[in-house]
């Protein structure tokens, strides 16, 4: 009876409409000059969606201006991803730069604004030139920068020299080593040119960028040569200075390291141990290196440490636990610098007379969790579906990524948990993709009608990334269940725990396409087909261990500069390492996708489907 009425009632002659006016379109060129930016932006960007490439890059720039003046830079930020600058005519180029010069001025980056600034100064429409002139004001007053070290003297240095001469040019740049390479990048970018002293700073800049890995060195050199073509240095001469310059930089004389002989630490202790005198053997020079047990007791610690002492150590590495590096810092008669195997509690007091000589150097998982949620953020994701174990781990893990990656108007719509003796997450993951309601509503639908349909459930669409904290075998299962229930398409990101270390090609293809963060000798030796046979690396398993004692060994000549220089990083194989708020060195982990089931480095966006299979040879 019901459907009958329905249908009655659709086939009554309907009611004719109340003429109308027709309503103008929007005009977002009115309501930018109005003043209304806002709602400019929005007409703008809601234009870009239906429009051509060519012309929605143009739409979007306008809608970024507009986002800009409506004092919303994260918003223009964000549109300026979806430009591609390169295939722009030269005055929207020169436009999208005005307002990249601007973003970087509200950051911070004088040196990049200025930069960005010149580049669109040639082409850029009149309509821009007092938008232009506005932030070339803002930029010179930002970069007269008053310099940390007398100038003057250094002015001096480099006027007494019209050639190369080996220990005068040592001295300036000796002079220059206070000056941090954020200040420098400034004194050499700033309004006022010096012919005389800037190539100096720029070639300071470009030796301490590539002091510890020369990689790049002799590219670099010769971009500095092209800079500065004018300049009497040949770019032999600057890689002499760099040689010499580098050869100033020593590690301490004699090296007590103290370790857990034996202990539920042994293992992790002794794939240290081995990387430290490998990273030795490598570059001895005049150092010595002693090792001596810390014991598995924090009470051992004073024994351990005045035995060191006795042997005449003028730095110490470790100990390794949290409860033995606290016992070692409240030593009343502590003297000798430190660089402790974890992290150094916030709260320690400086022992007198050994100010920034208290150091950590850690594979922290809390601070892997906080970089995985930048990188997220970092690569343009904003929602974000967490998974994580029913454990305590597990909490603590989705509380540090939470308090990270909910900023700047970013989301976490859903959070779930799994149990991990289970290996069926059906019901878990049909309830965060929202699948079960989905599943509802076709039963609902099917008993209404009588009638059975052929109908696929539809996931949540309302995140665009997923962040799993799960171990290898967790995510073997997990990841599979993901494709199975219409999420293979999303994104994964997973804590490091991901990969045990130990490749196995066959068993991990499960998991390709998933992003981790690693340590750069990890992804080398996950891609060597014939690996090194040593017992503390445990077929893999300890890499990231032997790892840390490399660079625990090699930053120590390097510490004193990073200190004075926050900008300078120690580029190792656990890590890039820079100084911090505390005593903990920061550590920025490399990254690495499984790709073809290997672990590979992960170079920036790309889906699952469009990772190469390459073929590995013999690394």
């Amino acid at each position: 009876m019901a459907l009958m009425l329905l249908l009655a009632s659709c086939a009554s002659t309907p009611t004719p409409p109340t003429p109308t006016t027709p309503q103008a379109a929007p005009n977002p060129q009115q309501a930018f000059d109005r003043g209304n930016y806002a709602e400019a932006a929005r007409q703008w960007q809601s234009q870009a969606v239906t429009a051509d490439a060519e012309e929605a890059d143009a739409l979007r720039i306008s809608a970024a201006d507009a986002w800009l003046l409506a004092d919303e830079p994260g918003r223009a930020e964000s549109l300026l991803r979806w430009i591609n600058k390169p295939g722009l005519q030269a005055d929207q180029r020169a436009r999208l730069e005005l307002i990249q010069a601007e973003l970087a001025l509200l950051s911070g980056y004088y040196p990049e604004a200025a930069s960005l600034l010149r580049a669109a100064e040639p082409d850029l429409p009149a309509s821009s030139q007092a938008r232009f002139n506005g932030l070339q004001a803002r930029i010179v007053a930002a970069l007269e920068v008053e310099s940390s070290v007398d100038l003057s003297q250094i002015h001096k240095m480099a006027d007494r020299m019209s050639a190369y001469e080996p220990a005068s040019a040592l001295a300036l740049i000796k002079a220059l080593e206070p000056i941090p390479s954020r200040e420098l990048t400034a004194l050499a970018n700033r309004p006022r040119p010096d012919p005389d002293l800037d190539p100096w700073l720029d070639l300071a800049l470009v030796i301490r960028q590539n002091l510890v890995k020369a990689d790049d060195l002799e590219p670099a050199v010769m971009a500095w040569k092209s800079r500065n073509s004018d300049h009497y240095l040949a770019t032999e001469n600057v890689l002499d200075l760099w040689l010499n310059y580098r050869q100033g930089f020593h590690g301490p004389g004699k090296v007590a390291v103290l370790l857990p002989a034996r202990g539920r630490l042994q293992a992790a202790a002794e794939a240290m141990r081995d990387g430290m005198v490998s990273a030795f053997l490598d570059n001895p020079e005049a150092s010595q290196i002693q090792f001596i047990d810390s014991g598995t007791e924090p009470d051992s610690i004073p024994g351990a440490y005045f035995e060191a002492r006795d042997l005449g150590a003028d730095y110490i590495i470790g100990p390794l636990q949290t409860e033995a590096i606290k016992a070692l810092l409240q030593l009343s008669d502590l003297r000798t610098p430190v660089l402790a195997l974890n992290d150094v509690p916030a709260d320690y007091p400086t022992p007198l007379g050994l100010a920034k000589q208290i150091n950590g150097i850690s594979l922290s998982q809390d601070a892997e969790v906080r970089a995985t949620a930048k990188a997220m953020a970092a690569a343009g994701y904003a929602r974000a579906m967490v998974l994580a174990p029913e454990s305590e781990w597990g909490e603590r893990v989705v509380s540090i990524f939470s308090e990270v990656f909910l900023q700047d108007e970013r989301q976490i719509p859903v959070s779930g948990r799994f149990l991990e003796y289970e290996n069926d997450h059906s019901a878990v993951l049909e309830r965060l993709l929202q699948l079960d309601q989905s599943k509802t509503r076709k039963q609902q639908l099917e008993n209404t009608l009588q009638l059975q349909l052929d109908y696929e459930s539809v996931r949540r669409d309302d995140i665009d990334v997923i962040f799993l904290a799960a171990n290898t075998t967790q995510g073997r299962l997990i990841r599979p269940q993901l494709r199975f229930h219409n999420a293979g398409d999303i994104p994964v990101f997973a804590s490091a725990r991901i990969y045990s270390g130990q490749t196995d090609k066959t068993r991990d293809q499960d998991l390709n396409g998933v992003r981790f963060p690693s340590a750069p000798l990890q992804i080398h030796y996950a891609l060597q087909r014939n690996k090194p046979e040593m017992a503390s690396l445990r077929s893999g398993g300890f890499v990231t261990f032997f790892a840390l004692g490399r660079d625990a060994w090699n930053i120590l000549p390097w510490l004193e500069l990073m200190h004075s220089d926050p900008d300078f990083h120690f580029p190792g194989q656990s890590g890039t390492y820079s100084v911090g708020p505390g005593a903990t060195l920061q550590r920025e982990p490399a990254w690495a996708v499984f790709n073809n089931g290997i672990p590979e480095q992960w170079v920036g966006e790309k889906s699952e489907l469009e990772l190469p299979q390459t073929t590995r040879g013999d690394d």
